[in-house]
């Protein structure tokens, strides 16, 4: 007999103290005791360990070791789930998506014990939800995985059934900035049906490629018309003022012409020290998300002008391909824009040399017969 193991004839018990009580369960499996062979042993031993290192560390329950204890009832995966979303210091919009695929695992697998969870209960669920893209299923993973790993972290668990799980594939989907043509419709069309500060707040989003947060918390205390400079120092999301940027970092952009046009007319509408410079005219007040605005004006805009639907961030992957073919410094594109260098390259690669493809290929095609040989003068 081990530690914390004793032998019998036809079953294994263990042997343990609990606040302050001596326990001698009987190892069972499928409500038969667990016959004493060489593997039923080894696991015996390992089970006596973990326990023995949860009651030091105050982890250890007997309901979820002994379910027929009757002590209580045993943490569930769903329980283990809303302690990890609490501990998370995030912002507000972030909290919802986790919290979404927090609610997904829940619906699926919520009221399992914790210890009971197995791989195959986690990708029955997702087999249950054939239609889920890729990138859909790695996120709801990575914060299953993520409360797991807390679990394993807080002694709670021996190990994470998740590791080593593989990632979904998936592809991910290109930007679809909107043409020269597309732009100038657009703003036009803003221009036409909703004159005033909405439409000055299109154009100067077009000029500028803000993130839309950053577009609804921008104040006229951060613009500077005569340096013709905004400083983007702050954002708005989901209703709620931020004093930084999604990267944490003041950038100051520069503005052109149509950029500070916009601004001098939208002054009538809202240019009060320290105010926001573009509001929601049908509140009165700061734009409490994009998707107010993509109710009451994105979406009728595009329709009334004629433009195939892209959601409003396509505006900023509009400008970013415009300083890309207009050839600027991508370096200096990148700081308006508020991206990594490194960043900004790969995802907009593509459009780097678009305009100048055909120039490309006509010097392949001038250079490679100079490589073949020439003909032979033979029948």
């Amino acid at each position: 007999m081990g530690k914390g193991v004793e032998v019998r004839e036809h079953s294994i018990r263990l042997a343990f103290t609990f606040d302050g009580r001596r326990y001698r369960p009987t190892l069972m499996l499928e409500g038969a005791p667990l016959a004493p062979t060489q593997a039923n042993l080894k696991y015996a031993h390992r089970l006596a360990a973990e326990i023995s290192d949860r009651i030091k560390h105050d982890t250890f329950s007997m309901a979820e070791y002994f379910p027929a204890s009757g002590s209580g009832l045993p943490l569930t995966v769903g329980e283990q789930l809303d302690v990890w979303l609490a501990a998370q210091r995030i912002e507000v919009s972030t909290r919802v998506g986790y919290a979404s695929a927090a609610n997904f695992w829940k619906a699926a697998i919520g009221d399992k014990p914790l210890r009971s969870l197995k791989r195959s209960h986690i990708l029955t669920a997702l087999a249950a939800r054939p239609l889920l893209s890729g990138k859909t299923i790695n996120n709801r993973c990575s914060v299953l995985n993520s409360a797991l790993d807390l679990a394993v972290l807080d002694k709670v668990l021996a190990a994470n059934p998740m590791t080593g799980l593989a990632r979904a594939k998936h592809q991910k989907a290109p930007i679809e900035p909107f043409s020269a043509e597309e732009s100038a419709r657009i703003i036009a069309g803003a221009h036409k049906h909703f004159a005033g500060a909405l439409a000055n707040m299109v154009e100067f989003w077009f000029r500028t490629g803000l993130r839309t947060s950053e577009l609804f918390g921008l104040r006229w205390s951060d613009i500077n018309t005569v340096a013709a400079t905004a400083l983007i120092r702050g954002a708005r999301v989901a209703g709620i003022e931020k004093t930084s940027t999604k990267t944490n970092k003041t950038r100051e952009v520069r503005l052109d012409s149509r950029a500070l046009a916009a601004l001098q007319r939208q002054r009538q509408h809202t240019h009060v020290a320290g105010a926001h410079v573009f509001v929601d005219p049908f509140t009165g007040h700061a734009w409490s998300n994009t998707q107010a605005f993509s109710r009451r004006v994105w979406g009728r805009l595009l329709k009334l002008t004629s433009v195939p639907h892209r959601r409003p961030y396509n505006v900023r992957h509009t400008r970013a391909t415009e300083m890309l073919m207009a050839g600027l410094n991508p370096a200096f594109s990148a700081r308006q824009l508020g991206h990594d260098v490194n960043v900004y390259l790969t995802v907009y690669a593509t459009w780097i040399s678009g305009a100048d493809d055909a120039l490309e290929m006509a010097k392949l095609e001038d250079f490679v017969p100079r490589l073949s040989p020439k003909p032979s003068s033979q029948p």
